[in-house]
């Protein structure tokens, strides 16, 4: 029985694109905590952390299992899709940034995203 060795063993490509999403997942993480701590003034409503948080959340979840696990040509395309959807909007963020670690921030989810989609595309797929 032949073997196709990307289902048998993850290639350095899906490696590489899960340990990105998996700095992108972080830096999301760390950015809604000092936005959090920063802004305890103002209570965050429930249904919009539900309604945008959580599913943003749980598509980065997905996209690193899927780096890992998922068919190669889907999972290229879905990561370069959901990188530039992520670099769109967070791009958003940096255009309404007003202190200096939301730039900072920002400059590093948009190097983290343009990375993905760079990876996935340059992803040698056969």
């Amino acid at each position: 029985m032949q073997t196709n060795d990307d289902t048998v063993r993850p290639s350095r490509a899906r490696l590489t694109l899960a340990a990105l999403w998996i700095s992108h997942f972080l830096l999301w993480t760390y950015g809604d905590m000092l936005a959090l701590l920063q802004d305890f003034s103002q209570p965050v409503a429930d249904s919009l952390l539900l309604s945008v948080a959580v599913p943003l959340a749980l598509i980065q979840t997905l996209m690193i299992l899927f780096s890992i696990v998922g068919k190669a040509k889907p999972t290229r395309w879905a990561t370069i899709a959901i990188a530039l959807v992520f670099l769109i909007f967070n791009a958003g963020f940096v255009a309404e940034a007003h202190v200096g670690w939301e730039y900072l921030l920002g400059a590093g989810y948009l190097l983290v995203n343009g990375l993905i989609a760079w990876y996935a595309w340059k992803w040698p797929v056969g």
